[in-house]
This record gives C-alpha cells, structure tokens and sequence, in this order.
C-alpha cells in the first residue's frame, strides 16, 4: 500500500511522518479496511494484499494535502479512523447507523484528547483537537455519498489494489 503513497503525493511530509508515529496511531496498523472478512476462509480473501486503517489513513492525509496544502484538512483526514475498532463498520450495526456509518467515528474527539503525545504534537503544527476532530467539516476529505471524497477515493483504489483488480500502473 505504501506504493500508493506515492501517486496520492510524490514527496513524503514531515509533519504526517511525525504524526503516524504516535502509539494511537500505530494501533491502525492492526486494523483492517475489511471488517474482519480478511480473517475467514472465504478463497477470494486469503491471497489479498493486506490493507490496514493505518495505511488508508495516511493515504487519505495525502490525497488531502496534495489538493488543499491545509494542515487542518490533512491532519483530520489522517485521524479520521483514529477510534475505529478492530471490526470496523461491523458496530454500526450495533448503533443502528449501518447505511450512513458514521458510529465508529463517535469517539474519535475522546481518543485524541486521551493521546497526550499526539494532542503535543498538533500543538506543535498550531492546531487544535477541534480543528482536526471531525473530519466531515472539510468536504474535501469526506463527503456524502455519492459525492468524491479523498476518503471515499482512498479506500476505492486502496480495495482496487488489494484485491488484484488493479496494478500500480493502472490506478
């Protein structure tokens, strides 16, 4: 996935290298995009190219900064997925939220507080946990459907890639 890094922006960015390192955010790393359905027996899924919170996170930051060079836009679109749990949208159900999805986002504003390296470094870069909460403020990182969204256009190619639709050179 880092691949795709690198066509959503050709250079990497200190302030997003910097950010990703934070214990919340490594948590991502064991998440997967795919609701746990990467973890069955089903053949399609067992050859996938594994493709994690972490990875659509910062791929999501870059295709933000990339289009905006907003530091608030980039930055919440990189924690947009910060309290996301290990199933993912499997809890919407749960909180009766499955066809808007939004339930796992519920806590991401208690998860940053919490992150006391994290809430350092976005004072640092002159932001404010307001600033980067709520994703859904910057149309440019999130958007109903069917609009575009550097989210919805992120998991696209990110889910293209893994499952062998698409190369590299193709997206």
């Amino acid at each position: 996935m880092n691949n795709l890094w690198k066509i959503y922006e050709k250079e990497p960015l200190e302030f997003i290298n910097s950010l990703i390192h934070v214990p919340s955010m490594q948590r991502l790393k064991d998440t997967g995009m795919n609701c746990g359905v990467e973890y069955t027996a089903f053949d399609f899924f067992s050859n996938i190219v594994p493709y994690s919170r972490y990875q659509h996170s910062i791929g999501v930051a870059l295709i933000v900064y990339h289009f905006s060079h907003d530091f608030r836009q980039t930055v919440a679109g990189l924690l947009h997925d910060r309290a996301t749990p290990v199933f993912a949208h499997t809890i919407d159900f749960y909180h009766q939220d499955h066809l808007k999805q939004e339930s796992t986002e519920l806590d991401t504003k208690k998860v940053i507080e919490k992150d006391t390296l994290l809430v350092s470094l976005l004072h640092k870069y002159h932001l404010t946990i307001e600033d980067v909460c709520n994703y859904h403020l910057y149309p440019l990182a999130d958007n109903e459907s069917p609009k575009l969204s550097a989210d919805r256009l992120e998991y696209t190619l990110g889910n293209m890639y893994s499952y062998g639709f698409c190369d590299l050179e193709m997206i």
